[in-house]
């Protein structure tokens, strides 16, 4: 029955894609900034893929975030999906977990798991979240008790509010779970956070998740959801962390985020056009200060006539008629004129001092514009 199932959804996830596929996107507005900051990303943190293939994997990210969007409208969606790990942490809805996850693959797919199998929980979304989509995940909720009538109560929390520290907490002491998107990285208080690795980088991350986890000793449930080439979802569950005997807060904190960021980096890295999370990660990236200096010393009597554009680290976008320079290194955005873009864009830039001037030569040599 369910492989009858499954071949009517890949069915119809087909027509999804084939329907994504007539569309152009390099006609939607804003399409070579935001495909240029994912590329930007890719290059910083899987520096071994090649860049020619980055638009690829953009387009299929905008695949796979359609047929994420498709599933959230099946109620029976974890039917067709395969779920791995030990699924005996899942037998007993009255055991809390804060239930761990990424934006990758159909990312739905685990709210639908626990709604089905009876979990009361709660679950953290940032603010623009919580007043755009609160209705419509309250719709989900409903109709999914109207389809399988799962006892399952949802609240939704602001994770931007402040006492949003102290609600999860007191949510988690009176035994309901918690469904926690980590890589959203919203919160509140920039000084609560923990450097952690994320494949080639590192980045800053909130510590509020394991200092619940500390507060109440609920253990904290890595779970990720990826799709498989047959379109088929797939839900794996990871190993509980908990904490250890006589381990302080902030070493529990550093110990699980580390652990968490390192569980789903090996699936970030195995299906990269899965994770929603390259259109924001730069955000929490740490950024090299050498990036972000500038050499101040250049000599302006080298007989040098003839510069390149350094098209390795930067790019040249137009957005609604501008022409804006971004730094893929140091995340940096400049706005320069139609002139300028036209003669950067040469195979070669000719004379840039007598051309342009010894001021806006010197930027453009100590930034690494020219090289």
């Amino acid at each position: 029955m369910k492989a009858k199932s499954l071949t009517s959804y890949q069915k119809v996830a087909q027509e999804c894609i084939d329907a994504f596929n007539r569309v152009d996107m390099r006609r939607e507005e804003g399409y070579c900034v935001r495909s240029g900051l994912f590329s930007a990303n890719l290059t910083n943190f899987l520096p071994a893929l090649p860049e020619a293939t980055h638009e690829t994997m953009y387009t299929n990210l905008l695949r796979n975030l359609s047929l994420e969007k498709f599933d959230r409208r099946l109620m029976h969606l974890s039917d067709v999906s395969d779920l791995e790990g030990d699924l005996s942490l899942l037998k007993n809805p009255k055991k809390p977990f804060i239930f761990c996850t990424f934006h990758i693959g159909s990312y739905r797919l685990i709210a639908n798991l626990l709604l089905r199998k009876g979990y009361q929980f709660s679950t953290l979304v940032r603010q623009g979240v919580f007043e755009s989509q609160r209705a419509e995940f309250k719709e989900y909720c409903a109709e999914m008790h109207d389809t399988f009538n799962t006892p399952s109560k949802v609240n939704i929390l602001n994770a931007e509010d402040p006492r949003v520290l102290l609600q999860m907490t007191r949510e988690l002491q009176a035994g309901r779970s918690m469904l926690v998107y980590l890589d959203g990285d919203t919160g509140t208080g920039e000084d609560h956070k923990v450097t952690v690795d994320l494949l080639n980088q590192q980045v800053r991350v909130r510590k509020g998740v394991p200092y619940a986890s500390y507060l109440t000793g609920v253990p904290i449930l890595p779970i990720v959801q990826y799709r498989k080439n047959n379109l088929q979802n797939v839900l794996r569950i990871g190993k509980p962390i908990s904490l250890k005997k006589n381990e302080s807060r902030e070493e529990f904190c550093y110990r699980s985020l580390s652990s968490i960021y390192k569980y789903f980096g090996q699936y970030i890295e195995k299906y990269p056009d899965q994770w929603e999370g390259w259109t924001y990660i730069h955000n929490a990236m740490v950024i090299n200060p050498e990036h972000s200096n500038v050499n101040t010393t250049y000599d302006l009597s080298k007989k040098r006539t003839t510069y390149r554009f350094n098209q390795s680290r930067y790019r040249i976008f137009e957005l609604e008629s501008n022409f804006l320079l971004f730094d893929r290194a140091a995340y940096e955005t400049f706005e320069i004129t139609a002139d300028m873009k036209t003669y950067l864009s040469a195979p070669q830039v000719k004379n840039p001092i007598k051309t342009l001037g010894a001021g806006i030569f010197g930027e453009l040599v100590t930034r690494n514009i020219l090289i």
